[in-house]
């Protein structure tokens, strides 16, 4: 699922892969325009998304760790993986997908 948030003044587009079981696969930075905090497009700082579902907190500071710099572009791509993430699960849990 590809979507965009915006980090401290410009749009962030990313894009989640999510398996079956609603646990997530891959988080990728796909554009990244702000001018500090591109350290959030790292495999290392994608990689704490994978293997977590909608029961994981996904909040930076709780299992998702800070970048200091990217600050609000972290703590925004985390608030729309965990939304995305949150959607699927009622999508799957209803029969929908």
């Amino acid at each position: 699922v590809a979507d965009g948030v915006i980090g401290k003044f410009e749009l962030i587009d990313y894009a989640v892969a999510v398996a079956g079981d609603g646990r997530i696969r891959s988080v990728d930075v796909l554009n990244y325009r702000e001018s500090h905090g591109y350290e959030i497009k790292l495999p290392a700082w994608r990689k704490q998304f994978v293997g977590k579902g909608a029961s994981a907190p996904l909040r930076v500071g709780d299992d998702i760790a800070n970048i200091s710099g990217a600050t609000l572009s972290c703590g925004h791509v985390t608030d729309g993986v965990r939304h995305l993430v949150a959607l699927l699960e009622r999508q799957r849990a209803s029969g929908r997908l």
